[in-house]
């Protein structure tokens, strides 16, 4: 099998004029004395319509952006929620700890775990950056 000129790699692509690896133009009559690959001879690939053509190329030439979600909404109903989540345990615990310690303890924990839950989910946002 012929090797490229530039990167020395092998020929992953038979029909293709260049290298698919390093990008490097073949001379002409690079693939001349050498035997077509066993794979290539029982393969009839379809060509393709020029639609279709025409969209790879567009594919190939027009970047993909990503479509950014409003971080800030996220972060303003976060911020609003996270201290009504932290002033309604308060008041819960306070009402339960007249009747039970251990009850008003568990609401301080549930509270504290619902609200670094609010925390880490505001903070791993789809649509954040990172």
């Amino acid at each position: 099998m012929p090797v490229c000129p530039q990167c020395r790699r092998r020929i992953a692509a038979w029909k293709l004029d260049h290298c698919v690896y390093c990008g490097a133009a073949f001379p002409p009559g690079f693939r001349e004395g050498y035997p077509e690959p066993e794979a290539l001879k029982w393969i009839e690939r379809p060509e393709l319509t020029p639609e279709a053509a025409k969209q790879l190329q567009l594919m190939k030439v027009v970047p993909f952006e990503q479509v950014r979600k409003p971080r800030s909404l996220v972060l303003a109903l976060a911020g609003f929620s996270i201290p009504v989540f932290g002033v309604i345990f308060y008041l819960m615990y306070k009402l339960v700890y007249r009747y039970s310690a251990p009850a008003a303890v568990a609401i301080v924990l549930g509270g504290a775990f619902l609200v670094f839950y609010l925390v880490w989910r505001a903070v791993r946002f789809p649509g954040t950056s990172g």
